[in-house]
Parts: structure tokens; C-alpha cells; sequence
């Protein structure tokens, strides 16, 4: 179940509609790796009221999109600027840096801390256009290997938005970048384990 958002009441939540697959799974199969995710989008606040599963070998997914306003800047018609200026990473008027982002994540690694499970970044990412994406990159991947997490990059060749192969102001006029793009590189150095 990909970022389920439940507000209210449902005759099944996205808890329990989960827990139900995992344990339909567990019958058949008690060793493959069940990935489950939190509500509100995955967000890592949700982990503060997220309930583990009573079985092993469970992943716990969360998705890294803070601060939003920078990561989705330009997208759905999100503005790109605030008070004249770019929004951009790092960021000190704001707060927004390394330190934001371990504060962001504080429900999960408490939840990590409390149930001795395994964590799965399984989106984070930064608008292509958006100024300072690769040092956000750099920043996010740093954490996630300093806190032990698996984690994929949202998402590679899926929209012109996320891809670190194309460049450009907007999607319209995004287009294949002639060499790497810094924020390909700062993936490339993170899959290589050349950042800290």
C-alpha cells in the first residue's frame, strides 16, 4: 500500500488492510520480507503512532519529503519562491539542514529504537530545479547511512520532476542533461558510500 492517507473512520483502515496482506503472506511464506508503510503520505510523524506488526522479518517503509515547500517547490503549481526569494537548501533563516532532518525523522528512529526493526527509505527527493537539491540529497543520504536505513531515490526516469537526468526550469522544457547533473552525482557518490 503506497502512502495511504486515512483521516476518519473506515470499515478497514490502512492499518489493519495491511496487517491482513502480511498475515495472508505469512500463511504461505514465513521468510519473505513484508515492506509496510505508515499513514499521512509514509510521513515520518505517523511512525510516533505506528503499531508494529507481530510477526518477523518486517520492513518499515517511510518517504522523506520535509520541508515540503522546498521538495515539491514548482510542483502542482506549488510556488517557487516566498517573499521574493528562492526556497532553497540549506536554508539557516529557516532552520532547514542536516540537523532539520534528523528532527523530522525523530518519530522513526524512536520507533526504530523501541521495536529493534529494520527501516526502508523508500522515497525521498528534491524538485529538479529546486536550488541546493543535490547538497538536500547529499544531506538526506548521509543521514539515512549514519542511522543504518536501506533507502531508494524517488524516483529515477519516472517524471521530469525527480529525474537526475534531465535539467531544466520547469517540466515543459525539461531536458536529457549533456553530463551528470550535481544531483545525479551526489546519488552516484551515495551509492558508492562517498558521503558522510
Amino acid at each position: 500500500m503506497n502512502e495511504p492517507v486515512q483521516r476518519g473512520r473506515a470499515p478497514i483502515d490502512y492499518w489493519t488492510l495491511q496487517r491482513r496482506a502480511a498475515e495472508a503472506i505469512r500463511e504461505i511464506d514465513p521468510a519473505t520480507p513484508i515492506v509496510v508503510e505508515s499513514n499521512d503520505w509514509d510521513s515520518p510523524a505517523a511512525f510516533s503512532y505506528l503499531s508494529p506488526l507481530a510477526m518477523d522479518n518486517v520492513i518499515y517503509q517511510v518517504h522523506c519529503y520535509v520541508p515540503h515547500p522546498f521538495t515539491h517547490q514548482g510542483v502542482a503549481k506549488r510556488p517557487r519562491e516566498e517573499n521574493g526569494r528562492p526556497i532553497a537548501w540549506p536554508d539557516p533563516a529557516k532552520g532547514w539542514d542536516r540537523e532539520f532532518l534528523r528532527r523530522k525523522l525523530a518519530p522513526v528512529v524512536e520507533f526504530q529504537k523501541r521495536h529493534q526493526c529494520r527501516i526502508y527509505v523508500g522515497e525521498f527527493s528534491a524538485a529538479a530545479w529546486a536550488q541546493g537539491a543535490d547538497a538536500y540529497l547529499r544531506d538526506c543520504i548521509s543521514l539515512f547511512e549514519e542511522l543504518g536505513w536501506d533507502w531508494t531515490y524517488h524516483a529515477f526516469r519516472e517524471s521530469p520532476v525527480w529525474d537526475v537526468e534531465k535539467v531544466g526550469p520547469r517540466i515543459p522544457e525539461m531536458v536529457p542533461a549533456e553530463s551528470d547533473t550535481p544531483r545525479k552525482r551526489a546519488l552516484l557518490d551515495g551509492f558508492a558510500g562517498r558521503i558522510e
